[in-house]
């Protein structure tokens, strides 16, 4: 009897403590959560349970890359895609996470040449305002003058012959000066470049700056993470592209790869097959013809074709008329401008024919 007792108190114990453990687990997951601007997603609940559980509950939480690269390059991606608000919030969080004035300020700066001027300018009143907001001065201590070097080694002497330039950019000042500066090591360098090409769906500058990764000390693994991490703050179109380009590198290189359908960035098989078309496609409040409809428009003005691809022969599968298709490409075309409209046109020519379907009236 007293043995009885003794081991239904033990049982009890451990479910208090093995609950207690649980709820300081919640509480640390919780802590590190930055808090939503009011009202972000009163519009948009989903939203709100999408950042809880998947972004902060999960991505950030990964142990491939720190907080602080975390931080890094979720600042670099917010500054190329314009997204002021997103990037008032990570600046913060950024210095939260170890990140230095000078540090961020040499992350716009180099962020900009990757992303165009504008980005440069609006990122640098974001931070103004921070800094202002936390009481830091307003020049950064520890940022260096431009010293522009003399007689600087050419890294691409015959890069843009048509456009001298440019080329001297490239050489004298991109790689001669921002990239030698000593704010940001060379492998962060490298993780930016590769994580704002990644969100702007540049194949070609991914596809050198990887190979300029793994030789500056970033490994497979992390410039994997990047892929997954950024891929929540420019969109799955994004990371599917960069998967498939940091698989042709890997493989260029001899570097081992699993037999996942994105062997470049793994992780992200687990998420678009459970999170996206697993939970999201299947959400009842559209219908996944309606759901085609969107995802043909945004990747057509995204100028996304392998993914826009994807999603015609999805739409098609999904209901879609060949009529309805062709109008809604006519409709972004007015809002995302005549490229993007052409291409899906001529995209969808393709499909048409390997379907063996007639084209639209």
């Amino acid at each position: 009897m007293l043995i009885s007792q003794f081991l239904s108190q033990l049982q009890n114990g451990l479910r208090l403590l093995c609950a207690g453990g649980l709820l300081l687990i919640c509480a640390s997951v919780a802590a590190q959560q930055p808090a939503p601007p009011p009202g972000a997603y009163d519009a948009a609940p989903y939203l709100g349970h999408i950042r809880n559980t998947y972004v902060y509950g999960d991505i950030w939480e990964r142990p491939q890359l720190s907080a602080r690269d975390r931080s890094m390059i979720t600042v670099a991606v917010n500054q190329a895609t314009y997204a002021t608000n997103e990037l008032r919030l990570h600046m913060g969080r950024a210095l939260d996470n170890g990140i230095t004035q000078a540090e961020l300020v040499e992350i716009i700066a180099h962020t900009l040449w990757y992303s165009g001027f504008p980005t440069g300018v609006n990122a640098a009143r974001v931070a103004a305002q921070v800094f202002e907001e936390r009481g830091l001065p307003a020049i950064p201590p520890g940022a260096s003058s431009r010293q522009p070097p003399d007689n600087p080694e050419l890294e691409f002497p015959g890069a843009y012959p048509q456009a001298p330039y440019l080329r001297d950019l490239l050489n004298q000042v991109l790689y001669a000066e921002t990239w030698t500066r000593e704010e940001l090591s060379q492998r962060d360098r490298s993780m930016i470049t590769v994580a704002v090409g990644t969100a702007l769906y540049a194949s070609s500058e991914i596809r050198y700056h990887m190979g300029r990764a793994l030789d500056n000390g970033v490994t497979q693994e992390e410039i994997s993470e990047i892929i997954t991490h950024v891929t929540f703050y420019s969109g799955f179109p994004t990371g599917v592209n960069a998967s498939r380009v940091a698989a042709e590198v890997f493989e260029a290189r001899g570097l081992p790869m699993d037999d996942s359908r994105f062997p470049g960035a793994p992780y992200l098989d687990e998420l678009i097959t459970g999170m996206l078309y697993g939970e999201t496609w299947t959400r009842e409040q559209l219908s996944e013809r309606d759901r085609s409809l969107a995802t043909i428009a945004v990747t057509l003005a995204n100028y996304q074709t392998d993914q826009l691809r994807v999603h015609l022969n999805r739409g098609l599968d999904n209901g879609l008329t060949t009529e309805e298709i062709s109008e809604l490409i006519a409709q972004v075309t007015m809002y995302a401008g005549f490229p993007p409209g052409v291409n899906a046109s001529r995209t969808f020519a393709e499909v048409l024919q390997e379907r063996g379907m007639p084209l639209p009236d």
